[in-house]
């Protein structure tokens, strides 16, 4: 790269060199050839030099300029995509800004990035995820054509700017469009594997500078991916507001995680056919100081976003350890310990092995510990998982899925995994006996899982009724406000030695 920069200043000074030697050899010799007299041939010399210096001096200035000229169209493009960078996004982002005002014209910025494309990178390796930028990049110039200013910006994000002749509307449908299009005109089994998020924010109605639209049109994107992914989104206000909400907020997540501010509860498991509590699954709770209780599913999505849930799950495992030891609940009183654990947790092996370390320090005589993971997430990275699952399974850490029944496993990829435990999501357990898709739903899981040799525990049991249905199928640990409340340890410890002389239900 750095011969590529430094080899025209040598051809400028070569070019130079040899140019002035041959001047000097042949200019002097011819002008003392035509011309006898000193005093002219003086003043032939004088313009000779005059002449030199003009010629050499624009000989200079042309081959500086071609020079120059290429440098700058280095530095202005992306050497992988060929589209301009973020240099020359930014410096036409400006100039669009000045002229649209002076012109009273409106245009739309997007942002668009690839959905999931660190997984790529990680899984197929970093030439995989060129290779996909620059089918995304062509694909771009290919259903955009050239009115469309089209940059990559870095990464996976590209950057557009519509023509201003589009009125609003127009560009809308264009950009929802083409969001939609990019991956799925293609052919190409990258493309057709990956999807695309985007957010736009128009000129001058959301922002007036280029840096302002630089930023709104990101709160967009940020909206899209928030949303599920493969969407796009328009700023609005809102969305500032929102966002400057969910910042506050995590400022606020950040401090209870360094002054380990978490409340822990525990919701027992009940066995039917052993009369007997089997285990407890804790649950993580969050009191503000000024906004009151968070709800689990306002923080935990919002620590997993922020890169925080692999330190909450640090606090959660090490302060229900904690806490069960001091009230002297063992193996034998409580045999086992559900923590919910996130998909990203799982795939991050250093919080892994810290966890692993934490289980393996205090467990002696403590509950076993079962991690649980949503079928959705589980499903998403399938190969990782699995990896990382068995891994950590013969370690001795045992797997449960939650929420079973609201993803979409098929039952080949479901007895790949190392599982112990199926827990069957509420919504399937809250209309039971009576509405007949679930009481089919249900028996199908409750089978499906008698076939794997795999325990099952029905979440959300409010009912006699329920519970009744489950036992008939063959689901015998119950979990839910018919059995228990979740509740703090020392009301755990409680039950638990109650159960042993008078057990429940």
């Amino acid at each position: 790269m750095r011969h590529r920069f430094t080899r025209p200043a040598g051809r400028i000074a070569l070019t130079y060199l040899v140019i002035a030697l041959l001047w000097i050899a042949f200019s002097d010799q011819a002008a003392e050839a035509l011309f006898s007299d000193p005093r002219l041939l003086n003043r032939v010399q004088t313009i000779k030099g005059g002449l030199f210096v003009l010629a050499t001096g624009m000989l200079l200035y042309i081959l500086m300029h071609r020079t120059l000229h290429r440098i700058e169209i280095v530095a202005l493009e992306d050497s992988l995509t060929g589209l301009p960078n973020r240099l020359a996004f930014t410096r036409e982002l400006t100039q669009r800004c000045h002229i649209s005002e002076a012109r009273d014209q409106r245009f739309t910025l997007t942002l668009m990035d690839i959905d999931q494309f660190t997984d790529l990178n990680d899984e197929q390796g970093h030439a995989r995820g060129d290779e996909l930028l620059r089918l995304v990049g062509r694909q771009l110039r290919h259903l955009l054509g050239k009115d469309w200013y089209i940059a990559h910006l870095g990464g996976d994000e590209f950057g557009l700017l519509s023509p201003a002749g589009l009125n609003t509307q127009e560009t809308r449908e264009r950009l929802d469009w083409l969001q939609h299009s990019v991956m799925r005109s293609s052919s190409h089994d990258l493309m057709l594997n990956h999807t695309l998020s985007a957010g736009s924010c128009e000129f001058p109605k959301d922002a007036r500078t280029g840096q302002d639209m630089m930023r709104q049109a990101d709160m967009a994107l940020s909206r899209a991916k928030h949303q599920g992914r493969d969407r796009h989104s328009f700023y609005h206000e809102e969305l500032k507001r929102t966002l400057l909400e969910r910042l506050s907020l995590a400022k606020d997540l950040r401090d209870a995680i360094e002054q380990q501010a978490f409340t822990l509860v525990y919701q027992p498991q009940w066995s039917v056919s052993t009369s007997q509590w089997v285990g407890a699954e804790v649950l993580v709770r969050w009191h503000h100081a000024e906004r009151g209780w968070v709800p689990p599913d306002q923080f935990i999505p919002l620590a997993e976003r922020e890169g925080l849930i692999h330190r909450v799950t640090e606090c959660v495992v090490e302060k229900a350890l904690t806490e069960l030891h001091r009230a002297g609940l063992g193996r034998k009183s409580l045999p086992s310990l559900s923590i919910n654990l996130s998909h990203l947790t799982l795939l991050n092996d250093n919080t892994m092995t810290l966890l692993h370390h934490l289980i393996d320090q205090r467990t002696a005589d403590l509950p076993a510990v079962m991690f649980e993971i949503t079928e959705t997430a589980t499903m998403e990275n399938l190969d990782r998982t699995l990896k990382a699952m068995r891994s950590w399974r013969e370690r001795g850490i045992d797997f449960s899925i939650d929420d079973f029944g609201t993803g979409y496993s098929s039952l080949s990829r479901l007895k790949q995994l190392p599982l112990t435990e199926l827990k069957i999501d509420r919504s399937f357990i809250m209309d039971l006996p009576g509405d007949q898709n679930d009481a089919v739903i249900t028996q199908a899981i409750l089978a499906m899982a008698k076939t794997l040799s795999l325990n099952v525990v029905a979440e959300g049991v409010e009912t006699l009724e329920q519970s009744d249905f489950l036992q008939t199928h063959g689901c015998t640990i119950m979990q839910g406000y018919y059995y228990a409340r979740p509740m703090p340890i020392q009301e755990l410890s409680a039950l638990l030695t109650e159960s042993v002389d008078s057990p429940v239900r």
